[in-house]
């Protein structure tokens, strides 16, 4: 088998552990376990630890190793990336208005014509992907390289933590958020900010009603 495959092997292994609670938060991974359990050697484990610390799922600590953080998304943990992403959007419109900036929709319209072709593939993590592409392109108008880095940290706890009930639904309401991105993106170039605000702040509202359903 080669090395690499080795690497595959001990990511998928430790990562289930985590995400079906084998492995608990706090509770050290032991690379030498893990490789006996394997029947592999202790490198391609360290190189898969190595990539859950990047996905934010194990993080080292001295001297303890690699020890399991939070690794699931509960329903208040979404409320509060939810609540992140209106503060970001918000801040966004609040900046064109007081500067005067003319908002450029051209990368935004593409992701948008581009989801509602993937829409109709019904490709799932494809959608997801791009909505979060257009989150970032519109928060990037702010021109704030942190404000850009808490939207990418956004996407990756989404996409590692979020189970199927949380991660579905962003699809179950597709059809409500491109309406709302397209009646955003019209406000913001006709400058009717307090108008974007609001269907914003609507579809929001629409994510924590479903999360509890």
């Amino acid at each position: 088998m080669e090395k690499q495959t080795y690497e595959k092997l001990a990511y998928y292994t430790i990562k289930e552990k985590i995400l079906s609670g084998k492995l608990h938060v706090g509770q050290h991974i032991s690379e030498a376990g893990i490789a006996k359990e394997l029947s592999i050697s202790r490198t391609p484990v360290r190189k898969a630890i190595a990539v859950l610390v990047s996905e934010e799922l194990i993080e080292y600590e001295l001297n303890r190793g690699a020890i399991v953080i939070e690794s699931s998304m509960s329903a208040g943990r979404f409320i509060e990336l939810l609540e992140m992403a209106e503060i970001l959007v918000v801040q966004t419109i609040e900046k064109c208005k007081s500067k005067n900036l003319t908002y450029k929709p051209e990368q935004g319209n593409e992701l948008l014509k581009e989801m509602r072709i993937i829409q109709k593939e019904e490709n799932v993590d494809a959608y997801l992907s791009l909505l979060s592409k257009w989150l970032l392109q519109f928060v990037a108008q702010l021109a704030n390289s942190y404000a850009e880095d808490i939207v990418r940290k956004m996407k990756r706890d989404f996409f590692n933590k979020a189970q199927k009930d949380i991660k579905i639904i962003p699809v179950l309401l597709e059809e409500e958020t491109m309406d709302t991105l397209e009646q955003l993106t019209f406000y913001m170039v006709e400058k009717k900010y307090d108008l974007a605000k609001e269907v914003m702040q609507k579809l929001v509202n629409l994510y924590i009603i479903r999360t509890f359903r």
